[in-house]
């Protein structure tokens, strides 16, 4: 069985819970709607709508994870990991193949936004550090623009 945590019953709701699937929303704007209970480990309705949202942050050479955080910030309503990995009926094996398919590496978009992200909690050197590693591992399209 999987063990359950935030994402997971994030699936879960997506599947079984009529509202959720009606909203197909983006993993981001779920808080808005529902509340994680640590207690209980399952979301439920929120009664104020005042909640922000928050994908935890990670690196580009973090492989698969930073794949995985790029899909959910742009997939809406997915139900298991394999929702995540199917393009078009096609499955992919790797969250990178399946992030490629989608085209959501063509743009420098989760570039800029990474970067965007990393300015508000990251110091300088640290933020020059993930400037060039997104040149070096990333192939942007246009490194000004980062």
């Amino acid at each position: 069985m999987i063990k359950k945590n935030i994402l997971t019953e994030f699936f879960m709701m997506n599947t079984i819970h009529k509202e959720a699937m009606n909203l197909n929303l983006l993993y981001r704007e779920f808080p808005e709607y529902f509340v994680w209970s640590t207690t209980y480990k399952m979301w439920t309705r929120c009664q104020q709508r005042n909640a922000i949202g928050r994908v935890v942050t990670c690196h580009p050479t973090e492989g698969e994870r930073y794949y995985l955080r790029l899909l959910l910030i742009n997939v809406r309503g997915p139900k298991s990991y394999k929702d995540l990995l199917t393009v078009n009926g096609e499955f992919y094996n790797t969250f990178r193949e399946s992030a490629e398919k989608r085209e959501l590496l063509l743009c420098d978009n989760n570039l800029i936004e990474c970067m965007s992200e990393a300015v508000g909690y990251q110091m300088p050197s640290s933020l020059r550090h993930l400037f060039a590693v997104l040149l070096t591992y990333c192939n942007p399209n246009n490194s000004k623009e980062l």
